[in-house]
């Protein structure tokens, strides 16, 4: 079945290097920034320095005020630029300027709400003029994909959907069949924000899905130790990190260091990369 669903189409970019990148062993490096946090010009710093660190994928999250599968920190984040007059209309027209010197691939997540008031189509063809590569609706079931799968699909993004800790093996089918460019594993319960442990049953997880598929497996929430991040990467292809990052300059928006993140990113990228 996966088979036929990927001969429906080429692969888009996204595709393309996030399977080259398995098939190097490469592990990937996946950072996460709120839009505009904590302002414009410290946010295409932070894009510049993640990619300068080692990041192969950059996920950027667009606020929103209901944003359900967030934890305090990026909660934190999306309140601050939404406090500070954020709106998906700016956000995207400035896009040439903050896309035009990153060269990695880049993946917007959202909730529905706020696309759907913009326009699914009018987002799509945004995102596909400035090649943005994926996008990841943390409130998309995959049964309720159909309506928007053409939508991307024509515009050539990869639409990315993800695998709960309890999502049962009939259901997990059914999404790592229909998720483009990597399947999106949470490695434990809960909403995201640095946490100690990963659900126990993480490994089997991950071997479930790939019984099922050859797509890339890419693990995030409760990332934010180096060894954490290290030992996770034994398990998948690749590792999302977001919380730890707004943690480093929540509190400090207006005098951290952009070297902070940079430093840490590069920690991280040193920990994935250790056999």
């Amino acid at each position: 079945m996966e088979k036929r669903i990927m001969n429906e189409r080429k692969r888009n970019r996204l595709e393309t290097i996030t399977f080259e990148k398995k098939k190097s062993g490469r592990k990937v490096l996946v950072p996460f920034f709120t839009a505009c946090y904590p302002d414009r010009d410290k946010f295409v710093e932070l894009l510049l320095a993640a990619q300068e660190a080692g990041a192969d994928l950059i996920e950027i999250g667009l606020p929103f005020s209901d944003p359900i599968a967030d934890g305090r920190y990026i909660q934190h984040s999306s309140e601050w630029v939404l406090e500070r007059g954020f709106s998906l209309k700016s956000f995207l027209e400035f896009m040439p300027e903050f896309k035009k010197e990153i060269k990695v691939p880049l993946v917007f997540m959202s909730y529905l709400n706020p696309v759907y008031r913009f326009g699914f189509k009018a987002f799509a063809d945004k995102l596909a003029e400035h090649e943005i590569e994926g996008v990841v609706f943390a409130d998309l079931p995959c049964e309720e994909l159909e309506f928007l799968d053409g939508i991307f699909r024509a515009a050539g993004i990869s639409v990315i959907l993800m695998v709960a800790p309890n999502t049962s093996f009939p259901r997990m089918k059914q999404i790592v069949l229909a998720s483009e460019g990597f399947i999106y594993l949470v490695s434990r319960y809960g909403v995201t924000g640095p946490g100690e442990k990963f659900d126990p049953n993480l490994e089997e997880k991950v071997s479930q899905i790939k019984s099922i598929t050859s797509k890339p497996v890419y693990s995030g929430f409760g990332i934010c130790q180096p060894e954490q991040a290290g030992h996770l990467a034994r398990k998948v292809d690749g590792i999302i990190v977001g919380s730890a990052l707004v943690k480093v300059m929540m509190g400090r928006e207006k005098d951290f260091r952009t070297g902070e993140i940079s430093e840490f990113l590069r920690e991280l990228k040193k920990a994935i990369e250790e056999p």
